[in-house]
């Protein structure tokens, strides 16, 4: 059975979205200066597609689907769209995830965990259980249920990936959401400098559009299943 990744994931308006291609292409072209490389820039056309190119976003849930029960995650989506405010968008702080990609880091707030919260409840049933094969690092994840099973490391993140099958969310247990942009993705773990990027508090905005994206390698969304207006 052939399943299909799917991010519900909130859309950048163009001042935004604009900006973070802009910082996406620097960051790039410093990883190929310092002898490395990005697996992507955003903005840019995904190789041997006609139409598809690396969105800038920022995750809210991640799953797995058949392609069969893709509109029902859109449906659902749509449905929460329509019954939730715009968020509000504040940077606090760049910094590098585990295997080096830079990434804008937001401020959180309630309205953004009330956000998630919501899409998992619409969201998270339609996985039936299933776990995605690989998360944006590339770890098979059920392989990573299995090690932190068998070490008794990170329980929040053991009991997060059991119950929802994505491990980077705000629940009564743990608070592991961050809303964030992640900029581009070394191909060898280099770690570029993130000076002289426009200051993290200069990046706000308001974010009024809900989608559901089709992924690829390394968290990238790339195919737009539908986009819906909050509120």
């Amino acid at each position: 059975m052939t399943l299909v990744v799917l991010d519900a994931a909130l859309r950048l308006p163009p001042a935004l979205r604009d900006l973070s291609i802009k910082i996406s292409a620097d960051l790039a072209s410093r990883m190929v200066s310092a002898g490395s490389r990005s697996h992507f820039t955003l903005g840019d056309r995904v190789p041997g597609t006609a139409n598809e190119c690396y969105e800038p976003h920022l995750s809210l849930f991640m799953l797995a689907v058949t392609e069969s029960e893709v509109e029902g995650v859109v449906q659902a989506v749509k449905l929460v769209a329509a019954q939730n405010p715009a968020v509000a968008v504040v940077g606090q702080e760049y910094r590098h995830n585990p295997v080096g990609a830079p990434e804008l880091h937001l401020v959180p707030s309630l309205a953004w965990s009330a956000l998630q919260a919501k899409v998992v409840d619409a969201v998270e049933p339609l996985r039936r259980g299933r776990l995605r094969d690989r998360d944006p690092s590339g770890t098979v994840l059920q392989e990573l249920v299995d090690d932190l099973r068998r070490t008794g490391e990170d329980p929040q993140r053991l009991a997060q990936l059991l119950r929802y099958g994505y491990d980077e969310i705000t629940d009564h247990s743990a608070q592991r959401f961050s809303p964030h942009i992640t900029f581009a993705w070394p191909v060898d773990g280099h770690r570029v400098g993130l000076d002289g990027l426009p200051p993290a508090s200069d990046v706000v905005g308001e974010l009024t559009d809900l989608a559901v994206y089709q992924m690829r390698e390394h968290g990238t969304c790339t195919q737009l299943h539908g986009v819906f207006p909050l509120g």
